[in-house]
């Protein structure tokens, strides 16, 4: 029973020192941990470490922002140079093919569309009106090879070129 009692010592005295051990080292971790934060703490205040040091330095570091934006230049971005509206009456002559149609009426109708939609694309609103344009011609022909029922459709090319409206008529 002897060498029971003396194994039971020694375990609880390993034991014992042992928690000692854990304590300590757990204790000592969290105090250097706690130092560790402290330290980031005033490294990320500019070394400061009073509250009113860091106010200041607050204070300070805003009013070097303000000086720097005060020296650039803020200027606004040009984007177009030129004026939108040219002082041109009529642009390039413009040519345009509309959809087929059973009468050659419809098909220069089907053109004057094409043609006012080419208009609008490549010179602006302003210049689609076909009133407006001037030297306007026809091609009209037939788009259809033989005939479906008796039916023959045609299709027409105007050509044109475009003018904007005197001053005024845009009112």
């Amino acid at each position: 029973m002897g060498a029971y009692v003396n194994s039971m010592r020694a375990l609880f005295s390993a034991a014992v020192t042992g928690g000692v051990f854990v304590l300590a080292v757990t204790t000592m971790t969290g105090c250097a941990a706690a130092e560790q934060q402290r330290r980031w703490q005033i490294e990320a205040v500019g070394g400061v470490t009073s509250p009113t040091e860091r106010a200041a330095a607050r204070q300070r570091a805003w009013e070097a922002r303000q000086a720097r934006r005060d020296r650039e230049i803020r200027r606004a971005r040009v984007i177009r140079v030129a004026p939108v509206i040219t002082e041109t009456k009529c642009q390039p002559t413009l040519a345009a093919v509309g959809d087929q149609y059973a009468t050659e009426a419809g098909a220069q109708a089907e053109a004057d569309k094409a043609w006012m939609q080419t208009a609008r694309w490549q010179y602006g609103e302003r210049f689609m009106s076909r009133e407006n344009a001037d030297d306007a011609s026809y091609e009209c022909g037939r788009s259809s090879v033989g005939s479906v029922v008796g039916q023959v459709f045609y299709r027409c090319r105007l050509v044109a070129r475009p003018c904007r409206p005197e001053k005024s008529q845009t009112r």
